[in-house]
C-alpha cells in the first residue's frame, strides 16, 4: 500500500509540474446527438409488427428501419494559454445487444431502455507539429459512411490510441492501433475470445483517400458439440490485411449540384469476407458481406479467403427534386471454393412541395441479389429482393444543419429465394406491405 500511495503522488505531483505553467484560457461544452424511433406494421397480420422486413443496407432504410436507435454525445473542451487543446469526448447509446435490448427496440410503450457507453476518449492537441493525438475507446473510420442505407462500409471501431489529420508529404495522414472485443459464453481469455488487434493508415490528397489495415488474432478458433460430448475444433485465419481507395468527385459525378463518392475496397484473410472493412462491433455482425454471422462469428474465416467491394453513391440537388442514389457489389473468392457475390442498388428521390411549406414526399426504390457458387460451380443460394417506399414527410430546417423529420411510411417488399417467391408472415408466396410512422433526428 505504501509503494502504490507513493505511485500515486509521483503521478499527481508529475502531472501538476506539467501543467502548472499552462492555464485554461477558454473552457467549452458541447452537446450532440441522434435518435430515430418509429412504428412499422405488416399488412397480412392485420397490424401486427414489422420486425426488419427487409434488409436496409442494401435496399434503401426509409420505411423499413424497424428498430429505434438513439446517440447522446458530451463533449468538454479546454484551450490553454501555451496553444494547446484538450476534448474529452464521451458517448451513451441505447444498448442494442442481447435478447431484452432486442425487446426493448421493438416496444412501441414509453418504457427506459438499457443505455451503454459507447464512446470515451480524448484528444489532445498541441503535442505532436500538426493533427490531434487521441487515445481510448471510440467510433473510427465511419465517416466513410452512406446515410440512404445507414451503411458504415468501413468501421474499425474499438479501442486504443492514434493521431488524425497530421501534414505530412502535402497532405493529411491518420495512424491508429485499436483493439475489439467480440461477446461469447466462454469468458475473456480463452482461445473462442482473442480479441482483434488492429493497425491503420490514412492518407488523405485532395480528392484521393487511401487506407490500410493490418489484421491480428492471436487465436481464432470455435468448438462445437455434438451432443455426444464430441467435440469439434474448428480453426480459422489469425491475420489478414485490407485496403479502400476512395475518390470523391466533383459536384454529383462531375455535374452540378450536388456530391457523390466512388470507393473500392480488398481484402484477404481476416479482411475478407465477413471482415472486410470491420473490426468486432454488434452493428459489424449483421452488416452487407457478414452473412448475418453475428459478432460471434464474423470471424470464421480463412486465411485464403479473397473479398473485393466497390460502391458509388451522392446526391443531386434540383429545383423541386433531390435524388440519394446508392450502388454496391462485393465479390467473395473463398478458400474453400465456393463464391458468392451480393449487388444491390437503390435511390431516394424526394419531391419538394413548393406551395407547402416544410412538406416534401420521399420516394425510395430498391432492389438487390446474392449468388453462392459451390467449388464445382453448382448453385449452392440464390436470392433477389426489392422495396418500393412512398414517405410524406414535415421538416423543418434549422439553418446550421440538423433538420428534424416526421414521417408516414407505406412500402412494398416481395423477391425470391432459390427460385420461389418469398413468403409473408402468414406463409403465404407474395409480397409483403409495411406502413407505420417514424420521427428522424440528429443535432
Amino acid at each position: 500500500m505504501k509503494i502504490k500511495a507513493l505511485s500515486v503522488a509521483c503521478s499527481m505531483a508529475l502531472a501538476a509540474s506539467a501543467v502548472s505553467t499552462t492555464v485554461a484560457a477558454e473552457e467549452g461544452f458541447e452537446f450532440h446527438g441522434y435518435f430515430r424511433s418509429g412504428a412499422l406494421f405488416t399488412g397480412s397480420t392485420g397490424g401486427n409488427q414489422a420486425l426488419y422486413p427487409a434488409s436496409k443496407e442494401s435496399l434503401g432504410r426509409l420505411g423499413i428501419e424497424s428498430d429505434d436507435f438513439y446517440e447522446l454525445a458530451f463533449n468538454k473542451t479546454w484551450a490553454l494559454d501555451n496553444g494547446q487543446k484538450i476534448a474529452i469526448k464521451t458517448r451513451l447509446g441505447q444498448h442494442n445487444t442481447g435478447e431484452d435490448a432486442f425487446e426493448a427496440q421493438q416496444n412501441y410503450s414509453i418504457n427506459g431502455s438499457a443505455t451503454g457507453l459507447l464512446e470515451g476518449f480524448v484528444e489532445f492537441e498541441g503535442l505532436t507539429n500538426t493533427g490531434k493525438m487521441w487515445g481510448g475507446q471510440r467510433y473510427y473510420g465511419r465517416d466513410n459512411y452512406i446515410f440512404m442505407t445507414d451503411f458504415f462500409y468501413t468501421d474499425w471501431s474499438g479501442t486504443g490510441l492514434g493521431v488524425q489529420q497530421m501534414e505530412l508529404g502535402g497532405g493529411k495522414w491518420d495512424f491508429a492501433y485499436l483493439a475489439s472485443n467480440r461477446p461469447d459464453d466462454n469468458g475473456y481469455g480463452s482461445d473462442e475470445s482473442a480479441p482483434l488487434h488492429l493497425g491503420h493508415a490514412r492518407a488523405d490528397y485532395g480528392n484521393w483517400r487511401v487506407e490500410l489495415v493490418g489484421k491480428y488474432m492471436a487465436d481464432n478458433v470455435s468448438r462445437s458439440d455434438d451432443g455426444n460430448g464430441n467435440i469439434t475444433v474448428s480453426e480459422f485465419a489469425t491475420n489478414g490485411i485490407e485496403a479502400h481507395v476512395q475518390y470523391t468527385p466533383k459536384d454529383f459525378f462531375w455535374l452540378d449540384n450536388g456530391f457523390s463518392k466512388i470507393s473500392v475496397q480488398a481484402g484477404s484473410g481476416l479482411g475478407a469476407s465477413s471482415m472486410l472493412g470491420k473490426s468486432f462491433t454488434n452493428y459489424n455482425g449483421y452488416a452487407p458481406g457478414s452473412a448475418g454471422k453475428g459478432p460471434v462469428g464474423m470471424a470464421h474465416v480463412d486465411k485464403g479467403d479473397k473479398s473485393y467491394r466497390a460502391l458509388a453513391y451522392g446526391g443531386w440537388f434540383g429545383s423541386s427534386v433531390m435524388i440519394f442514389p446508392s450502388v454496391q457489389m462485393q465479390y467473395d473468392d473463398l478458400d474453400n471454393g465456393n463464391k458468392s457475390l451480393w449487388w444491390s442498388a437503390m435511390a431516394r428521390p424526394v419531391f419538394l412541395i413548393n406551395s407547402i411549406d416544410n412538406f416534401t414526399i420521399a420516394t425510395e426504390f430498391g432492389y438487390t441479389e446474392t449468388d453462392v457458387e459451390g467449388s464445382g460451380g453448382n448453385t449452392l443460394f440464390e436470392s433477389s429482393q426489392y422495396k418500393a417506399t412512398i414517405a410524406p414527410t414535415w421538416v423543418i430546417g434549422t439553418g446550421t444543419g440538423p433538420a428534424p423529420e416526421i414521417r408516414l411510411l407505406a412500402s412494398y417488399i416481395d423477391g425470391k429465394t432459390n427460385g420461389q417467391d418469398n413468403t409473408n408472415a402468414n406463409g403465404e408466396q407474395k409480397g409483403e406491405f409495411v406502413y407505420g410512422v417514424q420521427a428522424d433526428m440528429w443535432w
